[in-house]
Order: C-alpha cells, then sequence, then structure tokens
C-alpha cells in the first residue's frame, strides 16, 4: 500500500511539474488571462486524477522466450516478507508530517481572519462586505470578506475594492484552495510552490483588467498599487491586493492587442500528456507460436505489483493462521502469520490468489497493490451418510430383524457423500465410540412422528450442526427441510447427542461443521444406506 502511495505522489509531481513547465515557458506573458486561469485549475486537477489511469499496449513475444521467462519466475513456494522496510516507513513519516504541518499552517492562519470579521462591524456602501482592521497591514480578500487597514484613505479603498470584488465574484478562493491541496500533499516538490505562485499572479492580472474597465482614474488606481508596495501576505488562501506587485504586473495592464492564434499555444500540453501518460505504461506481453498462423493464445502482464497485502480470516473474523496463499498459475505463494495476514511480492498485474485452508472452503480474490485484501472463508461441512427412517406397519415390526449396523465412514481426512468429496481438518471429531457408534445412536432415538404416519408425510430432512471446541454440539439447524414435524424430529436427535471428542488444526482444538440426511419414508425398516 505505502509503495502504491508513493508511485501516485511520483506520478502526480510529475504531471504538476510537466504543466508548470509549459506555462512558464509559453502562457505565462500572454495576456488571455481566462483560459490560462482554465489551464492551470485544469493542471492541478490532471494531477489528482490522472494517476490513476494506465495505458497499457501489446507486445508480442515468441512462446519459446515466455516459457523460459515464466520458468525463471517460478521454482517452489516463496514465503514473501512480512515486515515493512524501516526507512521506507520513515520516508512516509516524513511526508505525513509535512502534510499535517502544511493543514494547521492554513488553518492558523485563517483563525484570525475569522475571528476579526465576527467581531468587527462591516463597512456599508460597498457591494460585498468590507472590515477595517488594523490586525492586518494589506489589504486582501478571503470568500466574500475584504480587510482594509483603517490607515488607508477612502480614495485609495474604492480602488482596492473594486480589484478585490472581482476575485469574489469570479471565486478565485476555489482555485487558492486547489492549489493549497496540492501544495499540501506534494510540499516536496519545488514545482508545486512555483505553479501556485502562477495561480495567485494570473488572478491578479484577470482582477487588475476588469478593475481597470471600473475606475474613473488608471492612473489612481495603480497609485493606489504603489501604496501598498510594503504589505505582505499574512494567509496563504486569500488574494492581496499587493500580490506580484512588480513592473511585470504593470506592464500587463496595457491594452495591446495579441493574436488569436497566440491561444494554440495550450496545446502545447497535448505531447507532454502523451509523453507522460507513455512513460507510465504498462505492457502486455501477448504469447505467440513461432511459425503459427493463429492469434496469440494468452497474455501475461509484464508490470509486477511491488507489494500484495492481505489478512485471512474465518466467517466469525478470527484470523487462520498457516493458509496457503499462492498466484493462481503460478508456483508463488506464502503462508499466513498468526494474525492471519501475509505478504506477496512481485505479483503480476491483474492476477488472482488462491486461498486455502484445510476444513475451509477455497476462496479466489483478486490481487490489488492498494488497500490490504480482506479474504473470510468459509466452513465445509463434513456430510455424513443418509440416515433412513421408515415407518414399521404393526404386523411387519414383530417379524422384523433388528437393523444391520451401518459400515464406519472412511478413516482418511476426506468424508464422501453422493459422489462429492469433502474436506475435513486435520484431525476429525470423534464420536463416544467412534463413528458407528454415532450410527446407532441415531437410529436408536429417532422416531417416525405418528402424526406424520397418520398424514403421510415424508421426505429428506438435511440437519447441520457444529462440533465446537469443547466437544459439545452446537447450532444445530435445518438446512433442507421435508415438514416442520420430521424437521423437529431430526433435531431433537442430533440435539440429545453426547459431547464429541474435539476436533484439531495444528494441535489446537477448533470446530468442525456436519451435516446429516435424514430420510423419512412409509415402507420396509428402519436402515442406513450408503
Amino acid at each position: 500500500m505505502m509503495e502504491a502511495l508513493g508511485f501516485y505522489l511520483l506520478k502526480s509531481a510529475i504531471w504538476i511539474s510537466g504543466f508548470g513547465l509549459i506555462y512558464a515557458i509559453f502562457l505565462q506573458n500572454e495576456r488571455f488571462f481566462q483560459l490560462n486561469r482554465i489551464y492551470l485549475v485544469v493542471g492541478i486537477l490532471s494531477s489528482i486524477i490522472l494517476p490513476f489511469l494506465t495505458v497499457r499496449y501489446v507486445v508480442a513475444v515468441p512462446e519459446i522466450q515466455t516459457l523460459t521467462t515464466a520458468g525463471a519466475l517460478s521454482g517452489g513456494v516463496e514465503r514473501a516478507a512480512t515486515r515493512p522496510d524501516l526507512l521506507i516507513l520513515l520516508l512516509y513519516g516524513i511526508w505525513l508530517a509535512g502534510v499535517l504541518f502544511i493543514a494547521v499552517r492554513f488553518i492558523i492562519q485563517m483563525v484570525p481572519v475569522l475571528k476579526v470579521a465576527k467581531r468587527a462591524s462591516p463597512v456599508s456602501g460597498y457591494p460585498v462586505k468590507l472590515i477595517r482592521s488594523s490586525d492586518f497591514p494589506s489589504p486582501f480578500s478571503l470568500f466574500s470578506l475584504v480587510v482594509v487597514n483603517p490607515s488607508v484613505s477612502e480614495t485609495e479603498t474604492r480602488e482596492i475594492m473594486n480589484h478585490e470584488v472581482v476575485h469574489i465574484r469570479q471565486k478565485h478562493w476555489l482555485d487558492l484552495f486547489l492549489s493549497g491541496f496540492i501544495c499540501a500533499v506534494q510540499w516536496f516538490n519545488p514545482a508545486v510552490w512555483i505553479y501556485s505562485r502562477f495561480v495567485r499572479q494570473n488572478h491578479e492580472y484577470l482582477a487588475d483588467a476588469e478593475a481597470l474597465q471600473r475606475t474613473s482614474d488608471p492612473v489612481l488606481y495603480k497609485a493606489a498599487l504603489l501604496n501598498q508596495i510594503a504589505g505582505s501576505p499574512v494567509i496563504d488562501l486569500g488574494n492581496f491586493f499587493s500580490n506580484s506587485l512588480n513592473k511585470k504586473r504593470f506592464t500587463m495592464m496595457k491594452n495591446t492587442f495579441s493574436s488569436p492564434f497566440r491561444k494554440l499555444k495550450l496545446l502545447l500540453i497535448l505531447p507532454v500528456a502523451a509523453l507522460v501518460l507513455y512513460a507510465f505504461a504498462k505492457p502486455e506481453y501477448r504469447i505467440t507460436t513461432i511459425g503459427a498462423d493463429s492469434p496469440p493464445a494468452s497474455t501475461v502482464q509484464a508490470e509486477m505489483i511491488k507489494s500484495v497485502r492481505g489478512v485471512v480470516l474465518s466467517e466469525e473474523g478470527t484470523p487462520l493462521e498457516g493458509a496457503v496463499v499462492v498466484v493462481q498459475g503460478t508456483a508463488t505463494g506464502t503462508t499466513t502469520d498468526k494474525q492471519g495476514r501475509f505478504a506477496l511480492d512481485n505479483v503480476a498485474d491483474d492476477a488472482v490468489l488462491i486461498i486455502s485452508y484445510v476444513g475451509y472452503e477455497n476462496a479466489a480474490v483478486k490481487a490489488s497493490a492498494g488497500p490490504e485484501i480482506t479474504a473470510r472463508m468459509k466452513k465445509k461441512s463434513v456430510v455424513m451418510k443418509t440416515v433412513v427412517v421408515i415407518a414399521l406397519n404393526t404386523d411387519a415390526s414383530a417379524a422384523s430383524p433388528p437393523p444391520p449396523p451401518p459400515p464406519p465412514p472412511p478413516s482418511s481426512d476426506k468424508a464422501e457423500a453422493g459422489g462429492e468429496v469433502f474436506t475435513a481438518i486435520e484431525e476429525m471429531p470423534v464420536f463416544p465410540g467412534g463413528n458407528e457408534a454415532m450410527f446407532v445412536f441415531v437410529m436408536n432415538n429417532i422416531k417416525y412422528p405418528d402424526e406424520a404416519k397418520a398424514q403421510n408425510i415424508t421426505g429428506l430432512v438435511k440437519v447441520c450442526f457444529v462440533v465446537k471446541a469443547n466437544g459439545k454440539v452446537s447450532d444445530v439447524r435445518v438446512e433442507k427441510s421435508a415438514h416442520k414435524l420430521l424437521d423437529a424430529e431430526a433435531v431433537r436427535v442430533v440435539k440429545s447427542m453426547p459431547d464429541w471428542k474435539p476436533g484439531k488444526q495444528q494441535g489446537k482444538p477448533v470446530d468442525v461443521g456436519y451435516t446429516i440426511p435424514v430420510e423419512f419414508n412409509l415402507k420396509g425398516q428402519l436402515k442406513v444406506t450408503k
């Protein structure tokens, strides 16, 4: 996850630097200020969004070369390291500290302004809220608020308001917040601070251009600017009247004609964007058979995710130690630690992880270099033989011999029912006296309900239960119902079972699920079938 974040920050820094380079060389001296504003905002948004975009291109590889590469990559199950690099942790700690410092700095700068705005009375006669306060030497605007020092004359204040109203009506504070956000995230990148200065500078050009159209005397407006030359910004998220006050700012106020074709310079960002996208493109190697005319048979990903991390849990949320995690189609894999966690390096992009644990159904999850993968394993029940309960008629019951004992189930770690094989745990639970005794217990204790016989009710009931780690039978429920009378009888008998010897996984007692099918029939005699 940390490596993925670092790669994102690298791509984001390159995007913002590319936009800033084009602006610095070709656009900052142009007078189409609105287009420049759009360009600068798009540059910030691109540096946030485009790092998530990955372009792919296809590379054909002969089959023999691919097989050799695949053989080199495999070669036994690899146990991945689970301890992150301390240097990487330190670098990310420094980055996060810088982000928090800048965010707190923004907040600290805004608090005094908001306090002044709350206690001061606004000056009437202006289209926006004007507050005179001696706490701030230089005039500025923040959101819909303009702050001017009381020492500024009324004439100068009108010129300042002409300027600051433009900032407010065009919502330049939105650009500043975007700029502040990218500066906080990429504080380590010098290009982002230069880019933020471009944003502020262009805001002043926009406000100057409109303020000069509103003023009755352009000379008076420029004089008001010169009078504020000693002022300095005190809040990063505000627009300051004296910001970027230099010869260039006065030059940009000149009403000089420029060809509309100069706006085509904005398109210079397109080759830069194409270059960045290609630089981070992911190749897809398509395997081709030498001498064959058929299209590629399969596709493998050349790009490797640096690290895939996750945790394997039971349905109840308990970590599963020793679960096997293997990359599908390869011999690369690992096992989980005591906390159920695992880590794999050099995993192919879009690979599928197969997770297995004895006594649980296999799980397949897609590899991801993003947030930690969480896999919840579902328990497998051991399905026993079918117990067939047959209602004996009165005449036949006297002559019927006692039912033969059922054959014991297989003694291996797998139990089979209906042709389907169900995996069990390392050491299965044991009924007192063994499996044969369990079948005898069920046959001797279950009875065909009289009401069910009278109504000719038959059917197959599947009863699920869990032999807990303490050996007790618990969580008895009907998985497949035949009739409430038959269901109740089957559940009653299972609940009446004595304690079992619990099953074990890696030497520890664990819960094991069982399923017993009970068939109720109105013909023949009581028996157990395979």
